[in-house]
């Protein structure tokens, strides 16, 4: 089990990934295989550090992640971590009583028409800080910063629900935003999904600089479909 851990990992690097990235995968896996059954304590951060040959600070962020996505838990008492029930971690547990069928449907009627509108009010000043988002999220696939890509995906959208000028509409996403961020960190495991999801931000951000509402609407319609299916969803219950 141990060599084809460090495989996936050779494999990783190969195609550019960030040590943290690569980190993150090769833990995701060993929890997948079973390696630590749910409940069972994760190692302690010096064992697992020598275990797959990486400095404690490159550990340290991997973990931040897997908290982040819920392959792991913090112990009560603070000390350590211990390993999510795989089912829930894979599923969409965290969330309830809302599956993530109905927050994808959600997000593709609420966003989909906050694109439409941020497309016919945006000013130079709304557009810098959409291209500032962008950019993040650009760097964060590039680096294969897996947090900061949740993040700066969540951040390009959040700034398209504030500039689209309907107060229910910035409203209603402020009070789900947990679910929401939720829905964006659900593809960050996958590998080769990091780089899509750029290019279809870079179409919707282009649409709504040159004023296209309906261009803009279809471009994050589109985009909120592939990051269902990019999240699991079955396409019969893609929105």
């Amino acid at each position: 089990m141990i060599d084809s851990v460090f495989r996936k990992q050779s494999e990783a690097d190969a195609v550019g990934e960030s040590a943290v990235a690569a980190t993150v995968r090769t833990l995701a896996s060993m929890i997948a295989d079973g390696r630590w059954p749910a409940g069972a304590a994760l190692p302690p951060q010096r064992e697992l550090a020598k275990l797959l040959e990486i400095s404690r600070a490159t550990l340290r962020e991997a973990i931040s992640v897997l908290l982040t996505i819920g392959k792991i838990k913090a112990r009560d008492n603070g000390r350590g971590f211990t390993i999510a029930d795989l089912a829930q971690s894979q599923a969409w547990s965290s969330v309830a009583p809302y599956s993530l069928r109905e927050v994808y449907q959600l997000r593709h009627v609420v966003e989909s028409y906050a694109a439409q509108l941020a497309a016919m009010s945006r000013t130079d000043a709304d557009l810098a800080r959409l291209h500032q988002a962008l950019d993040a999220f650009r760097r964060a696939a590039i680096s294969s910063d897996l947090s900061a890509y949740a993040e700066a995906d969540f951040e390009f959208h959040r700034q398209i629900l504030a500039l689209c000028g309907n107060r229910l509409l910035v409203d209603m996403h402020r009070t789900f935003a947990d679910v929401m961020q939720e829905s964006q960190r659900m593809p960050v495991l996958r590998p080769g999904d990091l780089w899509p999801a750029v290019k279809e931000h870079e179409l919707i951000l282009e649409a709504i600089e040159r004023g296209d509402p309906d261009g803009a609407n279809y471009y994050m319609r589109k985009h909120i479909s592939m990051g269902g299916s990019r999240s699991g969803l079955a396409p019969s219950e893609l929105p």
